[in-house]
């Protein structure tokens, strides 16, 4: 197996771009992602992916295409316990099965037939056409055809096995495949979320890094930006807020928070609307907070405040040593809150509480339309299925509802988010007012702004 960067710019953050069969890095020479470093790894005639090539690195995300998708799942353990986001795209576990992968027939064709001209073929083909061909063929990997046919022969010889778990968090199935039938992509990831796009094999990578993999520094910015206007204008998050501080009323949390031995952290507290309703409790529980941006807010002792990345962070807590984890509108910032929520429970006592809020994926569904820009966001009954995944995990709730902000102009909507800081998707090339011209109003000529919060309260079973 070899690999190369593609972005080498000291980032905290690794992507890993496992190629398809026949690839070197030279199709993904052009990408680029803000805060994130970005490899390429290719050739499959062996697995042998080195552990240290991911050294160093706080989180580590999977981008798995065509023939990688099963190298992934084969190298999962060498890249080690930071993988936070694995997407796969255009491929399968099982690269050689008649139902749920390559038909052997073709596979086989393929193989014996494999020359300079059948290559040109593939890559026309991978491509969808003779157009994008032309456009790709300046990037088209330059590799001997021998070594091609010893790559297809090892992955052939290595595809009766059925690679296990971990599961993808995102499928992307790529709905004009020449190459993996969208049937069999459909058949090999029914049980996972599945986005179809309209793509051949060759998909749109740098769409793909920029909607599924968090720009954190982009985050960061734009909470400490509006650190000084959030609280006035963040209606929808403050009443979450009060929602999520009700269901501590109601669960046995209160006898957690007015115990003076118990540890009770908080995740993302942002400028203090959740931590003030915990802290009109009472609470003789010892605090700690997290957020990502760089101060702590005025209502808790900066002492009892990091500043970090809690979806890094939480991996550095011991098992069951905390009696409490709270979370508002927060994990929608974290490239797998599933896996999140996973190492949050990891580090509860038994009968510890985990209480969050995130989002439902129709969360900002006007601007996400306007812009072409969202977040990938699990649905209840996702979450319900991952919960239920989690090792001496208890559902206590699982419930979300709609929150709509209306404005009197496009405009106020989107000075709305830049002052909450929830503009933190993407940099986008076309500015506010581009997004602002493709908002559509109501029947009542406002625009509204769609806020779907999905709350957890679990429980760690005694």
């Amino acid at each position: 197996m070899k690999h190369a960067y593609i972005q080498h710019c000291g980032a905290p953050r690794l992507i890993v771009i496992f190629a398809g069969w026949g690839m070197d890095e030279r199709p993904f020479a052009h990408l680029s992602r803000p805060g994130y470093d970005i490899m390429a790894v290719w050739d499959y005639r062996t697995l042998d992916f080195d552990p240290e090539w991911t050294a160093g690195y706080a989180e580590v995300c999977v981008l798995a295409w065509s023939m990688g998708v099963h190298a992934a799942q084969m190298c999962h353990s060498a890249l080690g316990p930071r993988v936070t986001a694995r997407i796969a795209v255009g491929g399968t576990p099982h690269p050689v099965h008649d139902r749920a992968g390559i038909p052997v027939d073709i596979f086989t064709a393929t193989l014996h037939g494999l020359d300079d001209r059948s290559l040109e073929r593939f890559m026309r083909r991978m491509c969808g056409g003779a157009r994008a061909y032309a456009e790709f063929a300046p990037m088209r990997p330059q590799r001997p055809v021998d070594e091609l046919r010893d790559e297809l022969r090892a992955i052939g010889l290595r595809s009766d096995g059925s690679p296990a778990e971990p599961r993808f968090d995102h499928y992307l199935l790529t709905a004009r495949d020449a190459i993996f039938p969208p049937e069999a992509q459909r058949l090999a990831f029914r049980d996972c979320d599945i986005v179809e796009i309209d793509s051949p094999h060759l998909p749109p990578f740098q769409d793909i890094l920029d909607g599924y993999f968090i720009d954190k520094t982009l985050v960061a910015e734009r909470f400490n930006n509006a650190r000084t206007t959030y609280d006035a204008h963040a209606e929808a998050q403050a009443l979450i807020a009060d929602y999520l501080a009700n269901l501590l009323h109601d669960t046995d949390t209160r006898a957690i928070l007015a115990s003076g031995h118990a540890e009770v952290l908080e995740v993302g507290c942002g400028t203090g609307l959740l931590s003030r309703r915990i802290l009109d409790m009472k609470p003789a529980a010892r605090m700690t907070y997290w957020d990502i941006a760089s101060e702590a807010p005025e209502c808790i002792d900066a002492a009892r405040y990091t500043s970090c990345d809690a979806e890094t962070a939480i991996r550095s807590v011991p098992t069951a040593s905390l009696d409490m984890i709270v979370s508002a509108s927060t994990a929608q910032w974290f490239n797998s809150p599933e896996r999140f929520v996973a190492e949050a429970m990891r580090t509860l006592r038994p009968g510890g509480i985990l209480a969050m809020s995130t989002f439902g994926p129709a969360n900002m569904q006007e601007t996400a339309e306007a812009s072409g820009h969202r977040l990938h966001l699990a649905a209840s009954s996702v979450w319900r299925e991952a919960v239920a995944g989690i090792p001496d995990t208890e559902q206590v709730l699982i419930t979300e509802f709609a929150i709509k902000c209306r404005f009197c102009e496009a405009m106020d909507a989107l000075r709305h988010m830049s002052r909450t800081g929830v503009n933190a998707i993407t940099r986008h090339p076309n500015g506010a007012r581009a997004i602002a011209s493709r908002l559509a109003p109501d029947s009542s000529g406002r625009y509204t702004l769609t806020y779907t919060p999905l709350f957890l309260v679990l429980r760690k079973k005694p």
